[in-house]
This record gives structure tokens, C-alpha cells and sequence, in this order.
């Protein structure tokens, strides 16, 4: 039998630089479970703002990406969902996690800021985590992109800031798999992708659609909606119903609140204007890929929203899926 143990290490830590981006070189040889990303930093208001932002500071970092030999994206996703959208870590939406430290207030001051976000390659509420885990011993290269937001992003109003010392911190959490007596190893039977997309939503719509990636086998969607009353501000007053399907196959038709009630039963305290879909769960604290929803031979999976629009209403879908590998 072979014998694996697990490594954790801060490998990198890299200088916010606003409205610019990074691309960082990750170790390749190990299986990867996770990168952990810690914004951490000051920021200077000089000109006050109205207010400070509901996910303050993720608009540190807008975008953060994955990226495998150059080419396949295995991570796209705003750093808002790798902070708050973690619903599959137990504990992390608990009452009192500590996710984010934002600024106290918007007024003149400096403000000592900290926000933890987690990117699973590994099914992390999975029986057996590790049949996700991402082996980067074949990569060629293997690449966090991470964008960069301007320091008034993180509040609302006409305001001016600055960053002292803003940094991002990488720590990854590797799996050191060694050969059994024969030289053989166990293997991943899945590969995790994430991918995001966006809609302006201007007008009611009782049908709203955004379709969902085809091909491959999903296992959740995070749904977040924004600007009824504040432009960038996460809202539940515009979601009315969900539906996810493909055709006649319906996998989840549930009204806003109710989807609210249960993810709260489910997981803890969903941040405001957050509906999670997690089709591989039945409200318990483990997931099965047994149970994901392939739509390998579905050529349009859909999420479909009762939604109430607005000039600057906004509806954002993150998707989980996984990729048999064969």
C-alpha cells in the first residue's frame, strides 16, 4: 500500500499593486488540496466615503485564476466567492467565522484590513477527498493570476484611498504520495473546474437565463445578486424564484427565501444575496461525486431566475464542476 503525507507552506507573498495584476509561477511535483489566500495590508482613507462595502476587503483582489500549462483554466472566480462562497468547508460560514476584517469605518483614518479566501482542488466535503486532489507532476507550468482592485473599491461614496504594504499571501496544502512496493500509486478519478459569468439585469424578468457549462458533471451553483438599493451591494431583494435544469430535466426549483432557509440549516450564515445550489448534497455534511449532475450528453444546462430588475442590478453565477478522468 502506498504511503502519502500532507504539506503546508506559505510559498509566496506578493505586493497589491491597484488596478494591476500578478501571475505567480506555484511548486509543481504534488498533489494540490488547496491554495489559501490571505489579503492582509492597510488601507489610507484620505477623503472620506459614505460607507464601507458588505465584502470588504475582497475588492482587493477582483479576479483571482488558475491556470495549467498556459492554456486550461482550472479557476475563475471573483475573490468574494473563495472568501464567503466556501460553503463546502465546515465551519467557514459558521456564526462567527472570522472571514474578513474590514475597515471600522469610511472616515479619514487608516485602517488595518485582512480577508482568507480558499480555492479546493480537492472535493473538500467529498467521503473521499482526495479523488479530486489536482496531481501537477505531468505540468509544464502551473500559474495564480490574481487582478488587482483600486483601494476605493472597497467602499461606497466619492472618497479617496490608498494601500501601505498590501499583500497577498499564498500558502498551499499539498499531498506527498509515495509509491507502494510495485511503484504504483493511487490516481484522482476527477478534475474540479470553477468558472463565473455575469449578467446586468436592467429589466424584470420572470425567465432570466444564463446557461451553465455543458460537457462535464456539475456539482454546485453559488448564485449572488447586487445593486437594487446600492450599485455593487449584494441584495436578496431582487431574486424571486431559482430553477437549475436542462430541458424536462429539472434539478432545483425553489423560491429566493426558501433556498435562504435552507442553505442557513445547511451550512450556517450565508452572507447576504448568496444562493447556494449544491447538487451533490442532501443537507448533510458530506457530498458524493457519485451524485453530481452530469450533463455530459446535455447540450444546455440552464439556471433560470424570477428576478426584479434595476439600472444597476446585477446576477453572478459561480459553477462547480468536475471532469471524469478516465
Amino acid at each position: 500500500m502506498s504511503k502519502q503525507f500532507r504539506i503546508k507552506r506559505t510559498y509566496s507573498s506578493i505586493a497589491v499593486v491597484a488596478g494591476q495584476f500578478a501571475t505567480i509561477d506555484l511548486p509543481r511535483g504534488y498533489d494540490y488540496e488547496s491554495l489559501y489566500l490571505r489579503i492582509a495590508g492597510t488601507v489610507n482613507v484620505t477623503t472620506a466615503f459614505t460607507s464601507v462595502r458588505q465584502e470588504a476587503p475582497c475588492q482587493v483582489v477582483s479576479r483571482v485564476e488558475v491556470i495549467a500549462d498556459g492554456r486550461n483554466t482550472l479557476v475563475s472566480a471573483p475573490f468574494w466567492f473563495t472568501a464567503f462562497g466556501s460553503y463546502d468547508r465546515a465551519g467557514a460560514l459558521a456564526q462567527g467565522a472570522r472571514v474578513t476584517t474590514p475597515p471600522t469605518a469610511a472616515s479619514i483614518a487608516s485602517y488595518n484590513v485582512e480577508a482568507i479566501g480558499s480555492i479546493d482542488f480537492a472535493n473538500i466535503d467529498g467521503e473521499r477527498t482526495k479523488d479530486s486532489n489536482l496531481r501537477t507532476d505531468g505540468f509544464q507550468l502551473f500559474q495564480l493570476r490574481l487582478t488587482f482592485g483600486q483601494p476605493a473599491d472597497m467602499f461606497v461614496g466619492a472618497g479617496v484611498a490608498t494601500y501601505t504594504n498590501m499583500v497577498v499571501e499564498i500558502t498551499t496544502t499539498e499531498t506527498v504520495e509515495l509509491p507502494d512496493a510495485q511503484g504504483a500509486r493511487t490516481s484522482p478519478v476527477a478534475l474540479k473546474k470553477i468558472s463565473f459569468q455575469e449578467i446586468a439585469v436592467p429589466t424584470t424578468n420572470a425567465n432570466q437565463e444564463i446557461r451553465l457549462p455543458a460537457g462535464n458533471m456539475i456539482k454546485s451553483v453559488v448564485v449572488r445578486t447586487e445593486g437594487n438599493v446600492t450599485a455593487g451591494e449584494p441584495t436578496t431583494g431582487v431574486l424571486n424564484n431559482l430553477q437549475v435544469f436542462s430541458g424536462v430535466d429539472v434539478r432545483h426549483n425553489v423560491k429566493a427565501a426558501s433556498i435562504r432557509a435552507l442553505n442557513n440549516a445547511d451550512y450556517g450564515l450565508v452572507p447576504t444575496g448568496y444562493y447556494i445550489v449544491d447538487l451533490a448534497r442532501n443537507g448533510g455534511t458530506t457530498s458524493k461525486l457519485s451524485e453530481l449532475w452530469d450533463v455530459t450528453n446535455q447540450a444546455e444546462p440552464k439556471v433560470s431566475m424570477d428576478i426584479t430588475g434595476g439600472a444597476t442590478v446585477k446576477a453572478q453565477v459561480v459553477t462547480t464542476e468536475f471532469l471524469a478522468i478516465r
